[in-house]
């Protein structure tokens, strides 16, 4: 990597703060607590702060399940405050990390957070992009793409005896030849974009990356606190580019995009994404001068879903690991939805630097509405950042609500569908604005 010219105005900063909860506490990522029993790598809040022609914005990417807005808006506005980032130019996205502490009640559990743990939280968060806006300096910024068909699958299988859906973690329905006599394979697509910004200093060494894949973080599957692919990426960069070099993560629109690789076969999947990574880091061509940066946010008010819209059936037919439909834990959702306002306010964010473009949703958006907002996105480039800036659960598609399965049910599912189109809707009006803005520089 050979040093460019000098930039005419871009600078970037990073920061990595550890966030890891002390032993003991309960962790999410299923339908029941599990008890932490140590750190198998630890969690941490990376953030990138990037300045250009006077404007700045901030990617705050923390090891998390994901952050309520309750959490978020005040990270924001301190962010804000103490360094005049505009709030509107703040992303706090969380990884989705199954291998973290629960951040909220609710999440199928109850009574499962650690109070000193979530109070302590958000000064860590605000002072990461502190001390990333401290570090800003002139650099380079470079783009680079790999393509991943490797280690991820569309985790939804039609049954052709009722026409709807199973998860493919669902083995004890899917291979009972009564229940599933026959499997019409995957209902929707993958995204196999892996985006990389490589940010060099003025000397042509690397100082961060930002990387952008479509992936559930949940194939680590152990009882140790762990970042999972995004901490071996980030352990990998730091081997191959440089101990000082940051790695922020955003995952894209991968509600319903799982690894085809647990348990042992888990670091196969992970080398293989951080070999990606690198690989794009290295062949990434650079962004011109000058870098045009500009960010824009909307909060809209959504509809709540309606519980008494969910079919009778819906719990039951899952069939849960063989548990039956976990009634249990679905059953009560119900109940919870009911209480929540029937109208909810979420932020959708949209940020660019230079060709490249960053569309945020608040919760765990589906692969077929993340390739929509990249298709009807003016950019050369676009990405999707999920679970930013708050966490509103899963967001199917029509023909999703339709074919049923786990991600539709009440409780994984908060918004109705006329909330998520007009989401997803606002997401690519964002990114028409911030275009338009850009041809005028």
């Amino acid at each position: 990597m050979s040093p460019e010219s000098p930039p005419q105005n871009l600078r970037v900063g990073f920061s990595v703060i550890d966030i890891t909860p002390p032993t003991g506490l309960f962790m999410c990522g299923g339908l029941e607590p599990r008890t932490n029993e140590g750190t198998l790598d630890p969690l941490q809040v990376r953030t990138m702060v990037v300045e250009s022609q006077g404007k700045k914005i901030a990617v705050v990417g923390a090891d998390l399940i994901g952050l309520p807005r309750s959490i978020v808006d005040p990270i924001i506005a301190a962010i804000a405050a103490q360094t005049e980032i505009p709030a509107e130019a703040i992303m706090v996205v969380s990884s989705h990390t199954h291998n973290g502490p629960y951040t909220i009640e609710g999440l199928y559990s109850f009574n499962v957070t650690n109070a000193a743990y979530l109070d302590a939280l958000p000064a860590k968060l605000v002072a990461s992009a502190v001390e990333a806006n401290a570090n800003l300096q002139p650099a380079t910024v470079h783009i680079g793409r790999s393509l991943v068909h490797h280690g991820q699958h569309h985790r939804r299988v039609l049954n052709k005896k009722d026409g709807k859906a199973f998860n493919t973690w669902m083995p004890a329905a899917l291979n009972d030849l009564d229940v599933t006599p026959q499997v019409l394979g995957s209902v929707g697509p993958i995204d196999p974009e892996l985006w990389v910004l490589r940010f060099d200093n003025l000397a042509g060494k690397p100082i961060g990356l930002f990387f952008n894949l479509t992936l559930h973080t949940n194939g680590r599957g152990t009882l140790l606190w762990s970042a999972d692919y995004p901490g071996t990426v980030a352990a990998k960069v730091r081997a191959e580019l440089g101990a000082e070099v940051v790695t922020v993560f955003a995952p894209g629109a991968c509600a319903d995009i799982n690894p085809t690789q647990g348990g042992e076969a888990w670091q196969g999947l992970a080398d293989n994404i951080a070999a990606q990574t690198l690989d794009a880091a290295r062949r990434a061509r650079p962004i011109p001068e000058p870098v045009v940066v500009n960010a824009a946010r909307r909060d809209i008010s959504v509809p709540r879903r309606d519980p008494a819209t969910q079919p009778p059936e819906a719990i039951e037919r899952l069939n849960w690991g063989g548990r039956g439909g976990r009634m249990d834990v679905f059953g009560r959702q119900l109940e919870h939805m009911a209480a929540m306002p029937e109208v909810l306010s979420v932020p959708v964010n949209a940020l660019h630097i230079g060709p490249f473009a960053l569309a945020s949703n608040p919760g765990e958006l589906f692969v077929e509405h993340g390739l929509d907002i990249k298709l009807r996105s003016p950019f050369p480039h676009t990405a999707v950042a999920e679970l930013t800036n708050d966490l509103i659960m899963y967001q199917p598609t029509r023909r999703g609500f339709e074919l049923q399965g786990y991600e539709t049910l009440v409780g994984p599912n908060r918004v109705n569908m006329e909330g998520i189109e007009a989401i997803v809707d606002t997401a690519a009006e964002l990114l028409d604005e911030l275009w338009q803005a850009a041809k005028k520089e």
